[in-house]
């Protein structure tokens, strides 16, 4: 019967973590997206309404990115390694481009440089894209939560609006913020390619922080005008189990090349 027992437990086991509700506003269309967040500090899980799921695990000390697509039961996997090829594949790329266009005819060459608003040359070798610099604006009351805003300019441009909550405010562990820490240092090798590409300063900017706290409201903006808002709706403790980062039957396929694992 003890074993019975033991075996059931370590069969069910749960872990301390949050359950978070978001949504995700296109604020041209208002068509709106919803989102659940479930999050411990090794694991991340993101199930969209759309019935897809995206999961950054480090359980094992071996940290990875997981897609998975319902509607087809299969799902694809990133390691490290991966991560880092994909970023050097982005850099390679980037050098072809830069030397298919020292070929053009001076016509050609203006024209497409035009067409990319004159980035691509020389974007190998330009300065990194400038970081978000966030700015405390006081602080408000969004969805029930007490947060700080900040407003971030990039080249001196406002480019998003964020009111962030403490950690004690939203129930989140200090160690569940290491796992976003992990994330961004998984996605580094990407994101540092992404900054030479001509499309650098219209890219998602997720592996930065500049401001303390959970973000509870972020609001982005493209040209000076809002684009897209994230809520945070609710946010509880729940006890996770490993079923609750579960790919179920979900067939693994391979990434192009053969370059997953």
């Amino acid at each position: 019967m003890l074993l019975r027992i033991l075996l059931f437990s370590a069969a069910t086991a749960s872990f301390a973590g949050v359950r978070l509700q978001m949504e995700i506003t296109d604020l041209k269309t208002n068509k709106v997206i919803k989102q659940e967040m479930l999050l411990d500090n090794t694991r991340l899980r993101v199930n969209t309404d759309a019935g897809n799921s995206v999961l950054f695990l480090t359980d094992g000390g071996r940290n990875r990115m997981v897609m998975l697509d319902k509607s087809r039961n299969e799902y694809t996997e990133i390691d490290q390694q991966t991560m880092n090829q994909l970023g050097q594949q982005m850099q390679g790329a980037m050098a072809q481009m830069e030397a298919a266009m020292k070929n053009m005819p001076p016509e050609q060459r203006a024209m497409m440089e035009k067409m990319m608003k004159g980035k691509i040359s020389g974007a190998a070798q330009a300065a990194p894209v400038a970081a978000t610099v966030y700015t405390a604006k006081g602080s408000a009351t969004v969805n029930g939560f007490a947060c700080t805003k900040y407003d971030g300019e990039r080249s001196g441009a406002k480019v998003s609006e964020v009111c962030a909550a403490p950690a004690s405010a939203v129930k989140i562990d200090a160690s569940d913020f290491q796992l976003f820490d992990k994330m961004r240092e998984f996605t580094s090798g990407l994101q540092q390619a992404m900054k030479s590409l001509p499309i650098a300063s219209n890219a998602p900017r997720f592996a930065e922080r500049g401001f303390e706290g959970f973000p509870v409201q972020q609001i982005e903006f493209s040209n000076g005008q809002p684009v897209q808002r994230m809520d945070l709706k609710s946010l509880d403790q729940a006890a996770l189990s490993d079923g609750d980062f579960s790919l179920g039957n979900a067939k693994k396929v391979e990434l192009p090349q053969g370059r997953g694992r």
